[in-house]
């Protein structure tokens, strides 16, 4: 019987982003394939010298951590299954049915102009502006994120903050049982489709990545390599340094692979709730028939390209919150048709934000119907 591959992978302890149980769980998973010994380091500094050093064979890091530390010499070989990017909101109600004026603590900006978006009422602030506004005898710089948490949790039961926003990460590390509410892009039904607020999530959250250095046979590890993981992973990241420095921190962007009939059943839903979807019927379009019930027939279509697709949602928010550039695409994974279709995107989000910003001067042309202040200058709509 063939001896099983021996592999040591470095680890940290947790960083509060989901990485180290997500390693855990894959070596667990993966046992009867491999031989796993799993190596702790105190800090992500020392694992990737260790590594660097000869010791170990794959270290375990997210992929914000990949393109932040110098990892020269080391390469990615294989992408873990991506996790839940959402962030969430520790709140006794959702969004929608917290009181008026509300007052929320939240660090990022674009979920901070996504909630005021939805709800202009709110009143949003950082964890250091909320201390200081408040007087509150806390040391920021002298706290770990165990006991930011345990601060925000505090001020939340002393009624001083109605809610905070966190990463799913962050919130696996609360200790006492708390309401949490997904700040996402799911709809419970159809209906809500334009009904409630979209939060597309910030970018390139949720890659786990296995590093090794250079040299290191990836075949011998392909089996825990997610192709899907790794294929939105090289999208997404394309698209998020092509944009500015500026835009990167107010920008929602997200990639995944979905199933075609996942994404027919959607919209099919959207024209049509009483349709079901059939076992095999994969490529539909609408009929002009109707039948006696008045339901939307749908019959196959032999045009459309068979296969799994990549879906890319982009949006970038002004600084009020009034106006938002939102963007979706969907490409065949066939034949990397995604490939132009991610190309296309870039240089499409480029002209729009640039052509949302632009002052549209005074028109000399009277229109009739329209009031006169419709021909007057006015500044570009997107206040970044």
């Amino acid at each position: 019987m063939e001896d099983k591959p021996r592999l040591e992978v470095l680890t940290t302890p947790s960083n509060y982003d989901g990485v180290r149980l997500q390693t855990e769980n894959a070596i667990v998973k993966n046992r009867d394939s491999f031989n796993f010994k799993m190596s702790e380091f105190p800090h992500m500094e020392v694992a990737i010298e260790t590594l660097k050093k000869g010791t170990g064979d794959l270290l375990a890091m997210s992929i914000n951590q990949w393109k932040s530390m110098d990892v020269e010499g080391l390469k990615i070989c294989a992408f873990l299954a991506r996790r839940e990017p959402t962030w969430v909101l520790v709140a006794d109600d959702k969004p929608e049915y917290l009181p008026f004026g509300a007052k929320i603590i939240c660090e990022k900006e674009l979920i901070k102009r996504q909630l005021l978006r939805m709800r202009e009422d709110l009143t949003i602030n950082r964890l250091d502006e909320s201390v200081e506004a408040k007087s509150l005898n806390y040391d920021l710089n002298e706290i770990g994120v165990e006991e930011e948490l345990e601060m925000l949790e505090q001020l939340r039961n002393e009624k001083l903050i109605d809610g905070y926003v966190i990463s799913r990460g962050k919130f696996s590390q609360i200790k006492s049982r708390v309401r949490r509410h997904t700040l996402g892009m799911q709809r419970e039904k159809p209906s809500q489709e334009f009904e409630r607020s979209k939060f597309i999530s910030p970018p390139l959250e949720g890659f786990t990545v296995l590093v090794s250095r250079e040299g290191f046979p990836i075949t011998m590890i392909s089996d825990l390599n997610d192709i899907a993981a790794q294929t939105c992973y090289h999208i997404e990241n394309a698209i998020y340094e092509s944009l500015s420095d500026e835009l990167r921190q107010i920008s929602g962007l997200f990639v995944e692979q979905k199933k075609l009939s996942t994404i027919l059943k959607q919209y099919v839903k959207l024209i049509d709730e009483s349709y079901a979807l059939k076992i095999g019927e994969n490529y539909l379009i609408p009929s002009a028939k109707k039948g006696r019930d008045s339901r939307t027939k749908w019959s196959p279509s032999k045009d459309v390209i068979p296969g799994p697709r990549i879906c890319i949602y982009f949006e970038v928010l002004s600084e009020n919150s009034d106006v938002s550039l939102e963007m979706v695409r969907i490409e065949p994974i066939s034949e990397s048709k995604f490939e132009r279709g991610k190309n296309v995107f870039i240089q499409e989000i480029k002209f729009l934000v640039d052509l949302l910003q632009q002052d549209h001067d005074e028109l000399k042309r009277v229109i009739s119907g329209l009031p006169e202040e419709y021909n007057s200058a006015k500044p570009g709509l997107l206040k970044l």
